[in-house]
Parts: C-alpha cells; structure tokens; sequence
C-alpha cells in the first residue's frame, strides 16, 4: 500500500513535469510507430548515476536498494566506466509483456526517450523509430 501511494506522487510529478516539456522544449526528432509489448527494454534497464554518486558506495547502496524496491527491479550489473545502474524488470511476464501494466515505472512510461539534440536511439526488435520533424 506504501509503495502504490508513492508511486502515485511520481506518476504524478512525472505528469506534471512532461507537460512544460513538451510545450516548451519541442525535439527535432519526430516519433513514429508503437510499441510491441515485446519485453526488450524490460530485459536491460540502464540508469545513469552521477559520476560523485558512484564513488560514494552509501548512495549506491540507497539508491540500488530504492529503484529495486519501488520498481521491483533487479540488480544486473553496475557499468563503472560509463557510469550506469543496469536493472532487470521481475514483472516482466514470459510472453514480453508487463505484468503491472498500470503501475509501471516511468522510465518505462517514457520509453523511448527523445532526446532534444541527439538522435534517438532504439532496441533492436522495438516497434518505434524517429525521423526530423519539419
């Protein structure tokens, strides 16, 4: 119940927070296509952690034990050179699909990202791909 009702404050902050986004900071990249419940980007989750914070084996500790709380991920590896927590979903279903569709994490509701100045970059097998806008 704990865990439900703080996932509600993020989903809400992660709302709120795509709407100036979108309005304000318009990418050049125009997204295409759909998602096809495959399961690829459940499989390696890479979140990108401040150089200052791995160092600190605290933070790393907190934070690992938080994400895998809150989102039920698991722990795969730490990417040390290029500064990644890499996470498995343990509510991925065996057909790909997510096994709690409707209180997934936000990264997995903004996947794939749009970068504002890089082009997008997608999973081999994903249903989505980018063209310029204009």
């Amino acid at each position: 119940m704990l865990k439900r009702f703080i996932i509600l404050f993020i989903l809400l902050d992660n709302y709120l927070t795509q709407i100036p986004k979108k309005v304000l900071f318009r990418t050049t990249w125009k997204l295409q296509g759909k998602c096809k419940q495959c399961g690829i980007c459940c499989q390696e989750i890479y979140l990108k952690i401040n150089p200052r914070q791995l160092a600190s084996r605290l933070f790393t500790k907190l934070a690992i034990a938080w994400i895998s709380w809150i989102y039920d991920f698991k722990l795969l590896k730490v990417d040390w050179d290029n500064f990644y927590l890499v996470f498995t979903c343990k509510k991925r279903r065996p057909d790909g699909k997510c096994g709690d569709y409707g209180w997934r994490p936000n990264i997995c509701r903004n996947y794939p990202l749009v970068d504002y100045f890089e082009e997008p970059k997608f999973l081999p097998g994903c249903g989505f791909k980018a063209s310029l806008d204009g």
